[in-house]
């Protein structure tokens, strides 16, 4: 079995206009079980050296947060908050983890929405990024060694838990090219404060994000240097399916607009 944690950067619902964000990125983070303990105590141990005990009981490793000093690392130098984040990442290369991502150019995509379904329509970019990314995470599987399970856990988002669960099961019994195979039915969710591989999910998704920003020409900050060069060898790639995705999207919304 592979516990495959998900997470988002650059999230702004259905706001696709956003100019500081302008792309979403779903992320996926791929840990052997066997590897769990293991991955949890490194992470847990770095954090107790890089910001040592008493913390606050509900301390939670946020990729913004790191890189802005906000919220439990106001008054943290940048040096301190940047040397956790890589040795982080750093981690998940020791523990030969995978990344896999999809990331949304949200100007293009509200172009597509709206010429596929006119104006009243929107449909959060997650919906769309989860059988991208879910498709290339069951091929990833199915080529490993005994073909292991994936179970996905995502974050508690109230906004989007009952889609993703939904979405899964949905999958899991379509026919053709977006049928999962090695997915587990059930999504599961928790609250990424109680997650540490949930947290180190964050910080994937945050550096993926960079990387597709600086593809669109957005310059890069030093801040953010290191840590998308530590990211890019963790990263898996394969077909998406890009096609199929959209015309099931397509199906799925003419579904429940004819059961409404």
């Amino acid at each position: 079995m592979q516990l495959v944690y998900l997470d988002e950067s650059g999230n702004s619902g259905n706001n696709l206009h956003d100019k500081q964000q302008p792309v979403f990125v779903l992320c996926a983070l791929l840990v052997p079980e066997d590897k769990w303990l293991a991955l949890e105590t490194d992470l847990h141990d770095a954090v107790e050296k890089h910001f040592p005990s008493p913390r606050p009981t509900d301390f939670e490793v946020h990729a913004t947060g790191l890189r802005n000093g906000d919220m439990f690392f106001r008054s943290a130098p940048i040096l301190q908050r940047l040397e956790l984040r890589d040795a982080w990442l750093r981690l998940a290369a020791k523990h030969q983890l995978k990344v896999i991502y999809r990331a949304i150019e949200k100007r293009k995509y509200h172009r597509w929405q709206q010429e596929t379904f006119g104006v009243g329509v929107a449909i959060n970019p997650h919906l769309v990024a989860l059988p991208l990314v879910a498709r290339v995470v069951d091929d990833y599987l199915a080529a490993l060694p005994g073909q292991p399970h994936g179970m996905f856990i995502s974050d508690e988002d109230r906004a989007t838990m009952g889609d993703v669960e939904k979405a899964i099961q949905l999958l899991r019994v379509t026919p053709g090219a977006l049928k999962l195979r090695r997915i587990v039915e059930k999504g599961f969710f928790a609250d990424s404060r109680k997650s540490l591989p949930l947290q180190l999910c964050d910080l994937c998704a945050y550096q993926a994000r960079k990387i597709e920003e600086a593809r669109l020409g957005m310059p890069t900050k030093s801040v953010d240097s290191v840590g998308m060069q530590l990211l890019e060898p963790l990263i898996a790639r394969g077909a998406e399916k890009l096609q199929d995705t959209l015309a099931w999207i397509v199906d799925q919304q003419k579904k429940g607009a004819t059961r409404e």
